[in-house]
């Protein structure tokens, strides 16, 4: 599926291409070559969501794309990166949501976007519906002026469209850790409360927080480099670069904070149930002890006797195994081994 817009800057206008209109439309890179982050009057967006292989050869001859891009399109790259060619720059970033309810059900639905940024076009291209980007056509048509800086203004509103929705999805991490802690709090209360264990919960959150991570922090690098080439092609666009900078290095910066307290809480999970199996066994030495000196005197009575005569201790040897368990359970009790 295709969604394609034009804007022309002289007359401020933004219309909507349907697939003939893109194929025969003429651009300025199309008899010229011309750098990735020049500023230009007019340029195109064209935005494809799970085209077909028909479809993608159409893009490659219209574009003239780079047959090592297709490759990377193709297989779905994965990580985060930006290569450079002649007269356009080949950018992959990712879009993020949190599938299921609950740490145990934790995770992470990656959907990559590759996007081919020229003088006076882009191409951004995903397998899955975008959220993020579904506003920025209708915004731009109510505002045509918007995007006047250009391809690269609409790269960052694109790429900050995305990060900006990392941060609701640590919010909600966040809120788990919250709930991990004050779980932590209840158990530490009472070691002998039998609680759902937290540590599989708090692995399948650390796993979540460590795919984010492998995603953002090379989107940094990726923000970094985008921020360099427009400080040498005149810095138009640096406070632009400079901010998705700053976005993704709170990202990366917010991720680790989340997984220093994660492995804090995990300690304090495992020493909580190290002290619960310290008072387990606690109860059960008393109950052994208490069993076992009645049991001794017991067997020791009775070994002595063919026919256990009542008159020779029998109730005495009763009534001293009743006073030793009552002593044992009141000194265990004051104890608090039971």
């Amino acid at each position: 599926m295709f969604r394609t817009f034009l804007y022309d800057g002289p007359t401020n206008s933004l219309r909507e291409l349907d697939e003939n209109s893109l194929f025969s439309c003429k651009l300025k890179s199309d008899g010229q070559k011309c750098g990735p982050l020049e500023k230009v009057e007019s340029f195109l967006w064209l935005d494809a969501c799970d085209i077909t292989p028909d479809e993608l050869d159409a893009l490659e001859q219209r574009f003239h794309i780079d047959p090592h891009i297709l490759e990377d399109i193709r297989g779905h790259e994965g990580r985060p990166k930006l290569h450079e060619y002649e007269g356009y720059i080949h950018i992959v970033f990712h879009a993020l949501e949190l599938k299921g309810e609950g740490a145990a059900r934790c995770e992470i639905e990656d959907s990559e976007i590759d996007c081919l940024l020229a003088a006076d076009w882009v191409v951004t291209l995903h397998q899955s519906t975008i959220p993020a980007f579904e506003d920025i056509g209708p915004r731009w048509k109510r505002n045509p002026d918007w995007m006047e800086g250009g391809p690269a203004q609409l790269l960052y509103e694109l790429m900050d469209a995305v990060l900006d929705d990392y941060f609701p999805l640590l919010d909600k991490l966040d809120a788990q850790i919250d709930e991990f802690e004050n779980r932590l709090f209840e158990q530490s209360q009472d070691y002998r409360e039998t609680t759902r264990p937290l540590s599989s919960d708090i692995f399948a959150l650390k796993r979540a927080l460590l795919e984010i991570r492998h995603i953002a922090a090379p989107t940094r690098d990726v923000a970094n480099t985008l921020m360099r080439r427009a400080s040498e092609a005149g810095r138009h666009h640096f406070a632009a670069f400079q901010d998705l900078y700053d976005h993704s290095s709170r990202i990366v910066e917010n991720i680790d904070t989340y997984r220093d307290i994660l492995s804090g809480a995990l300690d304090a999970y495992l020493a909580i149930e190290s002290n619960r199996m310290n008072a387990i066994m606690k109860n059960l030495t008393a109950y052994s002890i208490i069993l076992l000196l009645p049991t001794l005197i017991a067997g020791i009575y009775g070994m002595n006797f063919d026919d256990l005569p009542k008159h020779h201790g029998f109730y005495g040897s009763l009534s001293a195994m009743v006073l030793i368990v009552a002593f044992l359970v009141f000194y265990f009790k004051r104890k608090s081994w039971l």
